[in-house]
């Protein structure tokens, strides 16, 4: 399991990854180390987002398109 994948699995099942999902990650290569780092990081980037949204923080760099999901 790509590391983004398990980052979406995350937030898509609020933090109730299901244990295929943990093994996936942990087939990957992935250390239990490595997973408790990308859960945090997680973490930090949806608290920051809401944040953010919450108080409208003015956006002070160029708007640029989204990058083409597969």
């Amino acid at each position: 399991m790509r590391r983004d994948a398990f980052g979406k699995a995350l937030i898509g099942t609020r933090g109730k990854v299901s244990d295929a999902q943990f093994a996936a990650v942990k087939d990957a290569g992935w250390t239990d180390a490595n997973i408790v780092e990308m859960i945090a990081l997680t973490a930090q980037f949806l608290l920051t987002n809401f944040m953010n949204n919450a108080v409208q923080t003015p956006i002070d760099f160029p708007e640029v398109s989204p990058a083409k999901t597969t």
